[in-house]
């Protein structure tokens, strides 16, 4: 397998992003993206998506995500022209961002990423028309930023992929997505958990945005997460609490309680040392805390 790695488009570790537009008169190459995440909107024609040996036509308005260690290239290209935007997951945590709560963000982001580990390329997100001018728009604008380099480019191009993201993740309509689209339509149950990871909730009510059983959604959930849907929240309670820990003055107390957990004692015991917290300034901080 023939890696690609980021350093071939940017030397920057400091800013790990790179958007250019390719023209594809020949067949690409088959190629695994080395430690980065790749975002490919299709501007305009068709070609063969080639991912993992199997081969998935494509065209104007295909919108996906390839993520690392995926092998993939293109075939037969007609007036195939892309925008490609490949970046680090250290760029931006996606998922500390309100829209991961979207279907849609889970869809294109999270769930087909990883349904081509294991299914290939079997779904992705079509823009319509009038969703294509506006993607082309912001994508130009993305573009110049990045390109031009003005004061504040990087502050620019932050936010303006931040926008990108949001704009297509609420333009992908989950209804879309075809029957046989696999663990992808579990996105409605984890935009559900993003929303409300802190509530109670059961595996019946997971099922059921799914419309699978409560069988094919357990085993469809630990095939797109490696693990159980209850284990799934357990971890997202932790990064919750930790970046909260390392990032606010919330005392963990009061974090306990915004993750989902009346006993901070118990709060203590599961999260703290595995955010690398010491028993030590958990100590200070409830001192301080019954002192009032």
């Amino acid at each position: 397998m023939f890696r690609m790695p980021l350093e071939a488009f940017t030397q920057d570790e400091n800013f790990p992003f790179f958007i250019q537009y390719g023209e594809h008169d020949e067949p690409l190459y088959l190629h695994a993206h080395d430690s980065y995440i790749e975002l490919v909107i299709v501007l305009s024609g068709s070609a063969v998506h080639i991912v993992d040996g199997e081969k998935y036509p494509i065209q104007k308005g295909s919108v996906f995500v390839i993520a690392e260690d995926i092998e993939h290239g293109y075939d037969d290209p007609q007036d195939f022209h892309i925008c490609n935007i490949m970046f680090r997951k250290r760029f931006l945590d996606l998922s500390s961002f309100d829209i991961a709560g979207a279907p849609g963000f889970q869809a294109l982001f999270v769930l087909e990423p990883q349904q081509s580990r294991t299914k290939g390329f079997t779904s992705y997100l079509k823009l319509l028309p009038d969703e294509q001018l506006n993607i082309e728009e912001m994508i130009a604008a993305l573009h110049t930023e990045y390109t031009v380099r003005a004061a504040g480019w990087q502050t620019m191009v932050r936010a303006g992929f931040i926008r990108l993201v949001v704009e297509l993740s609420r333009m992908y309509d989950t209804n879309r997505i075809e029957n046989d689209a696999g663990i992808v339509k579990l996105a409605p149950a984890l935009a559900y958990i993003e929303r409300n990871f802190q509530e109670e909730m059961t595996i019946t009510e997971l099922a059921a945005l799914t419309h699978y059983s409560e069988r094919q959604f357990l085993r469809l959930f630990k095939e797109a997460t490696g693990c159980r849907p209850m284990q799934y929240i357990t971890k997202l309670r932790l990064h919750t609490a930790c970046r909260l820990l390392r990032e606010t003055e919330m005392s963990v107390a009061e974090i306990a309680e915004r993750c989902g957990y009346t006993d901070s004692s118990y709060f203590s015991r599961v999260f703290l040392r595995k955010c690398g917290i010491s028993p030590k300034a958990y100590r200070k901080d409830s001192a301080a805390n019954s002192a009032y």
